[in-house]
């Protein structure tokens, strides 16, 4: 009796932890007929050299991570990933502790417009992320700009694979 009993308990614990979950790709219904993405170099609007070249590759590193599609080229690609870089923003976040002028840590956003096009050139799905990170100024501000390129860039493309990959 009290192994019926536990078998039920168990049964039903099993069958019950996995309700709602899904195993697989849960992308987006607009997007149900793409399985691979190929990603040309993205357009660059700032004066930043060798940035479109650093989000592209973070961007393919992004859908390779990711796995819900598959990094193909261009002739092979069921849509194509176009994006342009279109701003970097820098706002203070901390300031000197001697100089209240002196900015001693700073925010960069990096706003990128995107859209995913089929090879017909209809738009699948589109948007405006805005990579963002902070950082601290040594005293070369520049360098330490420079530096923090890679952690907007790669925050901006998990935002766009969140929304090709999820849908939010």
């Amino acid at each position: 009796m009290l192994r019926q009993i536990l078998a039920a308990v168990l049964s039903l614990t099993v069958l019950s932890s996995c309700g709602g979950y899904h195993l697989g790709n849960v992308k987006p219904s607009e997007l149900s007929s793409v399985n691979s993405i190929s990603v040309p170099l993205f357009k660059n609007k700032t004066q930043e050299q060798r940035l479109a070249s650093l989000v592209t590759n973070s961007m393919v590193d992004a859908i390779t991570r990711d796995g819900t599609f598959k990094f193909v080229s261009n002739s092979e690609a069921d849509a194509d990933l176009i994006a342009t870089i279109q701003t970097i923003k820098y706002s203070e976040r901390r300031f000197s502790r001697f100089d209240s002028l002196k900015a001693s840590e700073m925010y960069m956003t990096l706003i990128v417009d995107w859209k995913l096009v089929d090879p017909q050139n209809k738009v699948l799905s589109s948007g405006t992320v805005r990579g963002r990170t902070h950082f601290s100024i040594s005293s070369n501000q520049q360098l330490s700009r420079t530096n923090a390129f890679p952690d907007a860039a790669r925050d901006a493309s998990e935002l766009i694979m969140l929304r090709i990959a999820n849908g939010f």
